[in-house]
């Protein structure tokens, strides 16, 4: 079993009343720094705050999760979304992270399917300002499961670039409570059908939440542009608060379908071993499990990467 990332120890201190008296003016100047973490067990050491960041089930994730992260102890389900509705609802969306039961496998044309559906509902984004319900089963694949927002799905794909988004002073996103640096953004992952295809408007997306994010998580960005293919499993979600290319251009982020992944659940990696990219995504079975292994564990395995 899989440990969790455990916070490391400082050096032991010594103690003594006059010690402490030294350091309450330096205590006092720390006071905000310190109010983000709360004493542990042994002189020296810390331990993570109490996550303000609350699920209402076991995360999908939770054998590897991350404890500690500012970002769970900063930043509720809701970010920065405070009296705006339309946000609120987006951003608890995006942190969703209790869907349960078996992931529907989907196709690139399910994406592309799911934004012409979207794009035939006349005033969709006015409606999402109060409700997402009519984002749930928009799509109907000929002879599948109805697909929408809060599906539970896996998608097959290689990394054309994986990327913390939003980061620097300034910057960050609403739902991450604008929080600046990369361990407290999304990982942004640009996902294609060809490693040889660099076309962003033709890709799609899918997004690791910062939220107790697994530590091996940050490395995803070792499988970009790799001919190996990579399945993911989570939600779809649709991201109102941008658009897709037309006609090959648009904003960023570029993309065909403004649908995604999004919070990523499981990441896992190809094993099976081929000389063409081709082959390889056809002999990566979205349905066969025993050809994928997690990322954390492919990355300590020698010879996989």
């Amino acid at each position: 079993m899989k440990k969790k990332q455990k916070t490391s120890p400082s050096s032991p201190r010594k103690g003594g009343a006059a010690m402490a008296a030294a350091a309450i003016p330096l205590a006092l100047s720390l006071l905000p720094a310190a109010l983000d973490r709360v004493a542990n067990n042994g002189p020296g050491t810390t331990a993570p705050a109490a996550a303000v960041f609350k699920t209402k089930c076991e995360l999908p994730f939770d054998d590897i999760k991350t404890d500690g992260l500012e970002v769970d102890a900063k930043c509720t389900v809701d970010g920065n979304a405070g009296d705006d509705k339309a946000k609120r609802l987006e951003n608890n969306a995006k942190n969703n992270f209790c869907v349960s039961g078996a992931a529907t496998p989907i196709t690139y044309d399910d994406f592309k399917g799911l934004q012409e559906a979207a794009d035939k509902v006349t005033g969709l984004r006015t409606t999402l300002k109060t409700s997402r319900a009519g984002l749930k089963d928009i799509f109907a694949p000929t002879g599948r499961p109805k697909l929408g927002e809060g599906t539970l799905v896996q998608f097959v794909a290689f990394v054309l670039d994986a990327h913390p988004s939003n980061v620097g002073k300034g910057k960050g996103e609403n739902v991450n409570c604008k929080l600046p640096t990369r361990q407290d953004n999304d990982i942004h992952i640009e996902l294609t059908m060809d490693p040889k295809d660099t076309d962003e408007c033709s890709g799609v997306t899918a997004e690791m939440s910062p939220h107790f994010r697994p530590e091996s998580w940050a490395d995803v960005g070792t499988l970009n542009g790799a001919d190996r293919p990579v399945r993911i499993t989570g939600p779809l979600f649709f991201d109102d608060s941008h658009h897709p290319c037309h006609d090959g251009t648009g904003q960023p982020p570029l993309r065909i379908s403004i649908w995604e992944i999004h919070p990523v659940y499981e990441f896992e990696v190809c094993t099976v071993k081929e000389k063409t990219p081709e082959k390889t995504l056809a002999a990566c079975d979205i349905k066969k499990d025993s050809v994928w292994m997690p990322l954390d564990k492919w990355l300590s395995s020698e010879g996989e990467n």
